[in-house]
């Protein structure tokens, strides 16, 4: 069963449900719903029926009790009438939000134009949303039909699904390395875990801002991305920094510490590392022209170019590309990532499990008695 953050209320189809109709299994997202001419058959006698039932099942019940009882159905009535006011005002609104932008090219009108065609209210209502990503309007916005089609996928996962240069636009160059690096296989420090947290940050990046690459971002984009890069690996944008991760354990532990909070999420986090290990993972199989990091070498040119008044980020770059090439433990770093993915995985399916385990009882209970609670209450 899918949690209730992943099914869409079967009703208004807008929300994320939150209970299931003990009737027909519908899944809904509130009373308005439960309510709704959509689901009729099934709420307008509901109540009404699970309190005349209770009557005639206990006629020894004295006459207060009684009484109060159908005190109770004639608020829930009362309540029916109001609550259809309200649904037709709702509705009121929607049919004025749509007659706004009727004639409106959704495609040529700027941002800028559309925004002031809302209201103030609305405008207010949609800012509270974006400063909250994980409210449910934010959500729902976001998981959006129109969305789903613009989203972009990164370019190393295009590639990998076989979609050519020309469809997914601009594949980055792999980065150019003097050749005075060129056969850097000396001791020095194990700048590997360094690396790892650079690509993993490299991907965020990407897939935060969601372009195609960092190379080919517009300079808003472009500034964001150092942003985070500053940020994410203050190792890398630092004059003076001299971090050095001895483990991989000790680059995630840094990383998700900087992440914010409502990003730091398992399921992200899981295919930032899956990432990573993409783009690091040399490849088995190359010809004359390619080369066995030529993933590494793409993403370490696009972050390059990333850089190009800040000389020192951009010799750290070269550097980390240089031991990438000469180094026998990239492959391990590399096997490293896709374990951390594999335990991570098992781990979220099994949270997932027990929690639904969980929550399924609750949510039938809530289902069943939601109304009659409430009415009691009042």
């Amino acid at each position: 069963m899918s949690s209730p953050e992943t099914v869409t209320c079967g009703l208004c189809r807008r929300q994320f449900s939150k209970y299931t109709c003990p009737t027909c299994n519908v899944p809904y997202c509130s009373l308005t719903c439960f309510r709704s001419s959509a689901h009729s058959q099934c709420s307008e006698t509901f109540y009404k029926k699970e309190v005349e039932s209770d009557i005639r099942a206990e006629p020894s019940k004295s006459a207060s009790e009684r009484q109060r009882m159908l005190q109770l159905l004639k608020r829930f009535e009362e309540e029916s009438s109001t609550q259809d006011e309200l649904n037709s005002e709702d509705e009121d609104e929607e049919s004025d939000l749509a007659r706004r932008f009727r004639n409106v090219d959704m495609e040529s009108t700027s941002p800028d134009q559309l925004w002031t065609l809302l209201t103030a209210d609305e405008r207010e209502k949609f800012l509270k949303a974006m400063e909250n990503p994980s409210s449910e309007l934010a959500l729902q916005l976001l998981a959006s039909e129109e969305l789903s089609v613009e989203k972009q996928e990164p370019w190393w996962s295009a590639a990998a699904s076989g979609i050519s240069s020309a469809q997914h636009e601009t594949i980055p160059d792999p980065i150019e390395i003097p050749t005075s690096l060129a056969s850097l296989n000396r001791p020095g420090p194990p700048l590997i875990y360094n690396i790892c947290a650079v690509l993993i940050a490299y991907a965020y990046t990407i897939r935060h801002l969601s372009v195609l690459t960092l190379s080919g971002a517009a300079e808003p984009d472009a500034e964001a991305a150092r942003a985070i890069f500053a940020s994410l690996t203050p190792f890398l944008t630092s004059r003076t920094s001299k971090t050095l991760h001895s483990s991989l354990e000790s680059a995630l532990t840094d990383l998700h510490s900087r992440l914010p909070a409502d990003s730091a999420t398992p399921q992200l986090l899981a295919l930032l590392l899956r990432d990573a290990a993409s783009l690091l993972r040399p490849s088995l199989v190359v010809d004359a022209e390619s080369h066995p990091h030529i993933q590494t070498l793409r993403a370490f040119g696009d972050m390059y170019a990333l850089f190009p008044t800040r000389v020192h980020v951009a010799h750290k770059i070269t550097f980390y590309a240089a031991f990438v090439v000469s180094s026998p433990t990239v492959r391990i770093a590399a096997a490293e990532l896709e374990r951390e993915v594999a335990m991570r995985e098992v781990q979220s399916q099994a949270d997932k499990v027990a929690w639904e385990r969980v929550q399924q009882p609750k949510d039938q209970e809530k289902a069943s008695k939601v109304k009659i609670v409430e009415l009691d209450s009042k």
